[in-house]
């Protein structure tokens, strides 16, 4: 997949950054694949391992609504709580709000 328009794409990528730094992320994107949209998944990793989910609350790529209904389904499809913490942060925290991130991690792995 691959972003034309690189500063809208960073506009909302990086929305919590300035534009020019978030261009600057934006400009170090690997191109993705976009069949990983579009194919069934094969694997619900989910299903086989406690999840920790970092919701973003500034994120306009996904957002959070949208995040917490992905909670929610693999709530159902588990049977299982999910651990969950909120940021103020925009898709990429490990660029706007790295410290938190790692905090994050480590306070995640310190449970299992």
């Amino acid at each position: 997949m691959h972003q034309v328009d690189h500063e809208l794409s960073a506009r909302y990528s990086f929305s919590d950054l300035p534009l020019e730094q978030a261009l600057a992320w934006n400009n170090q994107f690997a191109l993705h694949s976009a069949v990983s949209f579009t194919n069934p998944l094969t694997h619900a990793g989910y299903k086989d391992v406690p999840v920790s989910y970092l919701v973003c609350e500034e994120d306009i790529v996904i957002t959070s609504e949208i995040q917490r209904r992905e909670i929610e389904m693999i709530e159902n499809e588990t049977g299982t709580k999910v651990d969950v913490t909120s940021i103020k942060a925009g898709h990429c925290p490990t660029t706007s709000v790295n410290d938190q991130v790692v905090d994050w991690l480590l306070k995640v792995a310190q449970k299992v």
